[in-house]
């Protein structure tokens, strides 16, 4: 479907016969957005480095890299992919990704893969861009050893990178935010040229990981929240069973949540669901979640949301606590219009979790649910973060004794609790 047009869609299916429904996409060709703000920088020099171009859907091997950037030696420093293209056997769609993905991350190592054996060049940088966020990742030397060659060869881009986490975790070097701003591109390829003339080391750019799993969390929230907002409000008016059921929240709380809201907070309240389990999962006798879709157990959104259900239920019943996290009210009727790329997607988050073990990461988990929502979404639902600093001083001020006991009704993310504790 072309990008551009008064409105573009993501078609959304479910199993074989159901109805199409469209979800509307912001009117915004990104590829070539991103492309005209790097082109502002050609013939400029970055660490001795000049961009001689920037260069749409270029040739690797009859396949086409939606962004190339050229140094003054006609090669590639960097090559960007900006959508996730399905092109297993003749079928091809253009559709909405999180851009650290298996699918979009293999297409654009991929790329790297073929330019490195048949044209000779290393690209030392890759990157996948959305239209909010975008991933920067350095490309090893010998990439040609690190990919499977059969996926490359059908195009199942999933399966390109072999050991997909642990190549992520060491080759990524930052994921940001990127509003197509001169200013953040201007920043990239001072990063990119700076390392590759050894300038910088990796690790001076090499974003913290805290700071990459709340990129990771955000993308997840932006992608899934069109697909909650049409199934709790099509066409932008709450179904009338979730209208009732709104008017006694309304009544209780003063709060009228629009479908974006709400959609919004659902998407929220079910990561954190996801992510609380996972932890609980290491230390109760609990059924492991994993990847439902890949796994062939749930073939449906409706199945996902089922399952996930029960799994939830029995954290209560085996942990014998945590009601308040798996019993939410209103944000317990989330749901989904049926799309594979949902499935996909509440897969890529429970496999990102199981990687990254957040509860070993101490009290950075408090750091990611302080920063995660932004601070104006936050305001409009009661929320204020006390600053670290500010908690520590507060809490060496009053705990004057071991015995003393500390109460903290509106705990939020723990920093006083944390404070109290050391």
């Amino acid at each position: 479907m072309d990008a551009m047009g008064i409105r573009s869609y993501i078609i959304a299916t479910g199993q074989r016969g159901d109805a199409l429904l469209r979800i509307p996409r912001r009117e915004i060709d990104i590829e070539e957005k991103i492309r005209d703000v790097l082109r502002k920088f050609v013939n400029q020099k970055f660490n001795g480095i000049t961009i001689a171009d920037v260069v749409r859907q270029y040739d690797i091997e009859n396949r086409r890299a939606d962004i190339a950037v050229l140094k003054d030696d006609g090669k590639p420093i960097l090559i960007i992919e900006t959508k996730k293209k399905y092109e297993r056997k003749g079928y091809r769609s253009e559709v909405s990704f999180i851009p650290t993905s298996e699918h979009v991350v293999g297409q654009v190592v991929a790329y790297a893969a073929l330019l490195k054996v048949y044209k000779g060049m290393h690209a030392p940088f890759v990157a996948t861009a959305n239209d909010t966020q975008l991933v920067l990742f350095t490309v090893p030397e010998n990439i040609e050893d690190l990919v499977d060659w059969n996926a490359v060869e059908e195009r199942e881009y999933d399966r390109v990178v072999r050991r997909f986490y642990e190549f992520k975790r060491q080759n990524i070097v930052l994921h940001k935010p990127h509003k197509f701003s001169d200013e953040f591109f201007k920043d990239l390829l001072d990063t990119t040229t700076g390392i590759y003339a050894n300038k910088y080391g990796v690790d001076e750019k090499k974003q913290e990981l805290h700071w990459i799993l709340i990129e990771e969390f955000r993308g997840f929230i932006e992608f899934i929240t069109p697909f909650v907002q049409e199934a709790i409000a099509p066409g932008n008016r709450f179904r009338d069973d979730l209208g009732r059921v709104l008017k006694d929240y309304i009544k209780r709380t003063g709060y009228k949540p629009t479908p974006k809201e709400l959609a919004r907070e659902m998407a929220y309240v079910l990561l954190n669901k996801v992510v609380f389990y996972k932890v609980l999962e290491r230390y109760y006798s609990m059924p492991k979640l994993e990847s439902l879709y890949e796994k062939g157990i749930a073939q449906t959104c409706n199945m996902y949301l089922s399952n996930l259900r029960e799994l939830f239920d029995k954290a209560v019943q085996f942990s014998g606590d945590f009601e308040a996290i798996f019993k939410t009210g209103i944000y317990d009727a989330i749901d989904f219009v049926e799309s594979e790329e949902v499935l996909n997607a509440l897969d890529w988050l429970i496999g990102l979790i199981d990687h990254y073990e957040i509860e070993r990461l101490g009290d950075i988990v408090g750091f990611i649910y302080e920063e995660l929502i932004p601070p104006e979404e936050r305001h409009l639902l009661g929320q204020f973060y006390t600053p670290r600093p500010i908690a520590e001083l507060i809490v060496k001020w009053c705990i004057r004794s071991p015995d003393d006991k500390i109460l903290d009704p509106g705990c939020g993310s723990g920093t006083f609790l944390v404070e109290a504790y050391k």
